[in-house]
Parts: C-alpha cells; structure tokens; sequence
C-alpha cells in the first residue's frame, strides 16, 4: 500500500503579500514538519496543478475564479491536487502542533465536527490529506465537473457529508468525549481533538489542545458577500450565465449600491457620520440636490433629492 506522500499544499495568490498570521501558521508547518515540501499553489503553477488548464477545462472553476469566490477556488484545488499527487492540503488559517506521519498510511483523512448550536455532524477538510488516485477524491472531483451545477450544496462540509453518507450511509458522531476514529474504506475520519480542537465561533481555549492534537483551525475565513451568497443558494435553479449577470455585473452591483443607499436615507439622518470614511453629505450642482457618498477618500455622487430654489 503507497503512503501519503510528504508534501503540504496551501493555496495563495501569485505574488500576494501574505498577512502576519498567515506566515506565523506556515512558519509552524516549517518547524513542526521540516521533512516535508511544502508547495504553494497559485496562477503560474504548472508541476501539480496546472492553473490555466483547469480555467479552460472546468465550469465551475472558471466561475469561482472570475467572480473573486476564493474559498471555492480553494476547495476546488484542494481535491484536483490531492487526487492527482497525493499529499496534504492545509488552509492559511491552520497551525500545526505535530507532524503527519501517524496518519500517512491513511487512504485518506479529516477531522469531524459537531457544530456547537445545531448539533451537526460535519466534515472540516481545512486539513485534509490523501492518497493520490483515492476513490472519494474522485467522486468530488467528478461532481465539479457537472453535478456542483445540479445539487444545492456547495461548501467542502455539505460536498464530503453528501458523497460520504452516499457510499457508507449516515455516520453520527458521538460527543466530543465520546468520540472514536471512524476509518472508512476510502476516509478516516479523526475526533476533533486531532484536527479540529477549536469549533467554529467558539474562543480558543488551552484546555481543548490534547496530547492527539496535531492541527489547530483558526477560522480566519474572509467574509461572503451577498452577491456571492445568492449566487451560491440559486446556482442548480437558474441559467448559469443570467445568474452571473444578476449577481456579479458592475450595473447590477451599482444597483444595488443604490438602492441600500436610498434606504439608508429614507431611515437615517443624512449627516450621521458612521465612520469618518463613511460619511454622507449634500452638494449642489445647478440648482440641483445631490446626495454624495464620501467612502475611503472617493466622493460617489448618487442621486438627485431636490430642487435648490
């Protein structure tokens, strides 16, 4: 049986400079890991996953790209070049704790996570590794192709626990206390004191890091917009490129834009500064009222509101 090779992928944009957290959480990949390789993917990469290929070859990834969706290019890349190369895959948000090597002989593997308010079980491939050629890589790959498109789901988590609970039926994880390692035939799946010691919206807490600890997940994760979120939630119900239109042209943004500010002004007074970079103000051209947004150093003007007699 082949190992999981040596080799920790990361995703960043071709000459982006990255922020302090982000080099602090490499930097412990380095000291923690120092026989591994560790690769960034971006634009210009050719050796492990070829970008420029990818965006003429695959929809969905073309799409995510344009329209700046960047935790889905991330998740995207993720399964292409773990499928193709073997290896772990890990966000910029993930400090490690401990090498790999006791999950190398794993045909693949990720951390569980019960969600704290909901009670949930999920998947958080935030680190995930794997085997090259491993069948539920596959499945996910294949379903970027054409299914993404069909289904309503779009997250890592919703994609993993939709092929998962597909060929194994529905796993329910047990309390944090209780869990166990559930090793599948395609996946093992580790309790979240392994990988995911911290959920989602908790504060990080000492006693949560156990001797099984390997990787702590930040959650550092950018903000979603809501054109991304409505692009997202629609996409297996409307034309694909309509939907884009709708959601991404320049004219539909400013739109938008105006329409938020209209009822801004309708409920708050005008001189009302939010920050000193966000403020409103009146201005006159030819006897005409204007409204102007002052944002970040821009004067926006948006739209007439009376008549200067």
């Amino acid at each position: 049986m082949s190992n999981i090779p040596k080799k920790i992928f990361y995703v960043w944009g071709a000459g982006e400079p990255k922020k302090r957290d982000v080099n602090l959480c490499i930097l412990t990949w380095k000291q923690k890991c120092p026989d591994y390789e560790i690769i960034e993917i971006n634009e210009e990469c050719v050796e492990y996953f070829n970008f420029q290929e990818e965006l003429k070859n695959n929809k969905w990834f073309r799409t995510v790209y344009e329209n700046k969706m960047y935790a889905y290019i991330a998740d995207y890349i993720r399964i292409k070049v773990l499928y193709n190369n073997g290896g772990i895959y890990l966000d910029t948000d993930v400090s490690v704790l401990k090498n790999f090597n006791e999950y190398l002989n794993e045909p693949a593997f990720v951390g569980m996570q019960k969600d704290s308010k909901s009670g949930s079980d999920n998947l958080e491939p935030a680190i995930l590794g794997a085997q090259a050629g491993n069948y539920l890589l596959k499945q996910i790959a294949d379903f970027y192709d054409k299914d993404i498109w069909k289904l309503p789901i779009f997250t890592m988590p919703q994609i993993f626990n939709h092929f998962i609970t597909k060929n194994y039926g529905k796993i329910i994880y047990s309390e944090y206390d209780k869990q166990e390692i559930i090793k599948l035939k395609d996946i093992t799946i580790y309790p979240e004191k392994y990988l995911i010691p911290m959920r989602c919206g908790e504060e990080f807490y000492m006693d949560c890091i156990k001797p099984e600890t390997t990787t702590i997940h930040w959650y550092g994760g950018s903000w979603t917009a809501g054109n991304i979120k409505t692009f997202l939630l629609n996409k297996h119900k409307v034309q694909t490129e309509k939907l884009i239109e709708q959601c991404f042209s320049k004219k539909t943004y400013i739109n938008n834009l105006f329409i938020k500010i209209e009822k801004l002004h309708q409920n708050f007074s005008i001189n009302i500064d939010f920050y000193y970079s966000f403020r409103f103000k009146y201005h006159f051209y030819d006897k005409q009222k204007y409204l102007v947004l002052y944002l970040f150093g821009l004067k926006i003007k948006l739209f007439k509101v009376g008549t200067c007699k």
